[in-house]
């Protein structure tokens, strides 16, 4: 019983700390934004590193988004915020933040949504989805990004595809349902897949409930879909 406290204790314990970090992270990363905003290569020969820590930055703070909320979710003190949206004002919102920082790897994104299109669903958790997906993208993809977002048998499906060499084996899903696996010979996690399979099977409507598929899109680049019923 002892041991049990203690565990529970030790794991409030990382939460609060990560908590803490994420914080910190957040200031890290505005204040790298206000010095980029005041940048260009031509006045600070520093640019393209302080882009290289904004990225990490994000990057880690996007980790530890997640795993707080996989903290709350464990320990029941999570739950979704479910609301009306405008998909497509919500994706351009979601995109906005994204787009400087690809801009200068060069990489352009397009997106197509159509306007009248509204849903149900988490925002933020949604959101975090884009946000992750965006993130690797800007590691792997070439040159460009894709976003297109329709209406499929029920479901609003949020299809992101890349131009860069695709998904290793161990991360591509056949069907719903499936949570791409973890490899150890390349250190991947998969933290990020698993964090969007787990809030999209939170989104049920009518007996169905959300998933994701991961595929590679023919001859090259990650194909990322998020199904939210």
């Amino acid at each position: 019983m002892d041991q049990q406290k203690d565990n529970i204790h030790f794991s409030a314990f990382l939460a609060s700390i990560a908590h803490d970090m994420k914080n910190s992270l957040g200031m890290l990363i505005n204040t790298s934004e206000e010095v980029l905003g005041s940048c260009t290569a031509e006045t600070c020969p520093s640019q393209p590193l302080l882009t290289k820590l904004q990225y990490e930055a994000k990057r880690v703070n996007n980790n530890l988004v997640q795993l707080l909320a996989l903290y709350r979710m464990d320990h029941a003190r999570f739950t979704l915020n479910i609301a009306h949206h405008c998909v497509s004002e919500f994706i351009e919102d979601t995109i906005t933040q994204n787009k400087p920082l690809l801009a200068f790897r060069g990489i352009s994104l397009e997106t197509d949504c159509p306007e009248d299109l509204v849903w149900f669903f988490d925002a933020d958790l949604t959101a975090g989805i884009i946000n992750n997906i965006l993130n690797n993208a800007y590691r792997y993809a070439r040159d460009k990004i894709w976003i297109t977002v329709s209406e499929k048998d029920g479901y609003l499906v949020i299809h992101i595809r890349d131009n860069g060499q695709g998904y290793p084996e161990h991360m591509l899903t056949e069907k719903a349902g499936e949570t791409p696996g973890i490899s150890f010979s390349t250190g991947s996690t998969g933290l990020g897949l698993y964090f969007a399979s787990l809030v999209a099977r939170m989104h049920c409507n009518k007996g169905r409930e959300g998933f994701i598929r991961t595929s590679n899109c023919g001859d090259s680049g990650c194909c990322f879909s998020l199904y939210l019923p």
